[in-house]
């Protein structure tokens, strides 16, 4: 079944017009993928899609992505980043590989307007795709909530109530209104990204106004299976207000820079 698929003049210079052909025609490549900048879930045959070629120096990996969300493009990459590229891959699920206080794991992050104390705030949800264990422990118990109570999280019960504390040292950056990391203190008095943007991610204006308006955005965490994707923030406040009636979500206020 012939494909909805944009393959740029970059990426058909890369990989050549016969396999450029082959994934238009549905020959090759999957039919269902996980957006490579929004996690979403897409579908070639129905759905406007992106060709993505990841280049490194010895190494390409092609990904797909909503084509409202990127454009079609080859994206220059280290070698060091292709294996996580290749692991979201292999697991839709998760997203690239990112820094989480306690060590290197994989992580959804996804956008939303939260509703707090009559207040409309921008959001940032953000989960792991596996469990997090405390540095040099090789126990399977997850620790992610607590590593990050420690650094100034706190467990939020009511989402829609609770304003969360600011966040000493974390920012979100954004650059000419597009959202490129979230930056957090790491050892040494270093920033270091708790989560990077493989190219700056569009935000819709509301949220983007909001971020300005109040000069913070709301993260939100939790542990691995407890938020899943939700594309509606309806659906994605039922979420976070199930996760705060099981004591399973936290959040902090973060500072946003860069617009």
């Amino acid at each position: 079944m012939s494909r909805l698929l944009d393959v740029s003049p970059e990426v058909r210079a890369e990989i050549g017009d016969d396999e450029a052909a082959r994934l238009v025609a549905g020959e090759t490549g999957p039919q269902t993928y996980a957006c490579a900048s929004c996690r979403g879930e897409g579908d070639t045959t129905s759905v406007e899609t992106s060709a993505l070629l990841y280049l490194a120096e010895e190494t390409a990996v092609l990904a797909f992505a909503h084509t409202r969300c990127i454009p079609s493009q080859v994206i220059p990459v280290s070698e060091a980043a292709v294996e996580p590229l290749l692991a979201a891959q292999a697991n839709p699920g998760l997203a690239v590989q990112t820094v989480v206080p306690g060590g290197p794991v994989p992580i959804s992050i996804t956008g939303s307007m939260v509703v707090c104390a009559g207040v409309t705030y921008a959001a940032l949800v953000v989960e792991p795709g596996a469990a997090v264990a405390r540095p040099g422990t090789p126990g399977a118990q997850d620790e992610f909530l607590s590593l990050l109570g420690e650094r100034g999280f706190a467990p939020i019960a009511t989402p829609d109530e609770t304003l969360p504390p600011l966040l000493g040292g974390w920012s979100v950056q954004m650059s000419d209104g597009y959202l490129t990391a979230v930056l957090f203190p790491g050892a040494g008095g270093r920033t270091e990204a708790w989560w990077q943007a493989q190219t700056p991610a569009e935000v819709p204006e509301a949220w983007l106004n909001a971020a300005k308006t109040h000069g913070v955005v709301l993260l939100f965490a939790a542990p691995v299976g407890t938020i899943g994707i939700h594309t509606g923030n309806d659906e994605l406040a039922a979420a976070l207000d199930e996760a705060g009636r099981r004591n399973l979500l936290a959040a902090g206020s973060v500072p946003v820079s860069g617009i």
